[in-house]
């Protein structure tokens, strides 16, 4: 899976809750039927590929079908300064993925692995070694945060004896949480996640 599907997977779940709730069952369920008739593929699958999605909603919505997204997007992940995307500073609205990024960042494990792989990809092994931590625990924690898209795949790298390992980094630059009146997680991904991602590339296009 590469950097595009990783982030697109992090939004999905999220994503397609929040089209449904806004759309109705009747025409969330037509908008399915569609997908599946032009592309072959689901409303979760066409999150990878929101180029698919788009072209969809554009023939039910017509051009108002960009407004929609928007709307869709800003109740997950809404940008924080539209006038410079180069920052990439989102605010993560939906209440599951803020749980998730607060859950990770409140383990001293999860949080040494994700704050040490900012900018610089590892290898699992790499990551445990130099932070010390045990491996029983270690493992199970960096398969946690990649099965939530929160350590990304980024490159490879051999072994001695010439194996291809996966490297790894944070999906983001920064992470700032907020607890002034209500917790608000604020966080900064990195340019090639949110160049590659088919979502923000569609929703935010000029």
């Amino acid at each position: 899976m590469n950097t595009m599907s990783e982030i697109d997977t992090f939004f999905a779940s999220s994503l397609e809750r929040t089209i449904r709730e806004n759309l109705g069952d009747k025409t969330f369920s037509s908008i399915q039927n569609r997908l599946f008739e032009k592309y072959g593929i689901s409303i979760t699958e066409s999150i990878n590929d929101f180029i698919k999605l788009d072209s969809v909603l554009r023939e039910f919505f017509g051009a108002g079908a960009q407004g929609l997204e928007k709307k869709f997007f800003d109740n997950i992940c809404s940008i924080k300064s539209k006038k410079d995307k180069s920052e990439n500073r989102f605010t993560i609205s939906d209440p599951e993925m803020s749980q998730s990024i607060l859950k990770a960042f409140s383990d001293d494990e999860m949080s040494k692995i994700l704050n040490a792989s900012i900018g610089e990809p590892w290898t699992i092994t790499e990551i445990l070694e130099k932070l010390d931590i045990p491996k029983t625990s270690g493992y199970r924690k960096i398969n946690s945060l990649i099965e939530q898209g929160l350590l990304v795949k980024c490159g490879s790298d051999f072994t001695e004896n010439r194996r291809t390992v996966d490297k790894y980094k944070s999906l983001f630059d920064n992470v700032n949480i907020d607890f002034n009146n209500k917790v608000t997680v604020n966080v900064q991904f990195t340019p090639e996640v949110v160049m590659n991602s088919t979502v923000i590339q569609t929703v935010y296009r000029e």
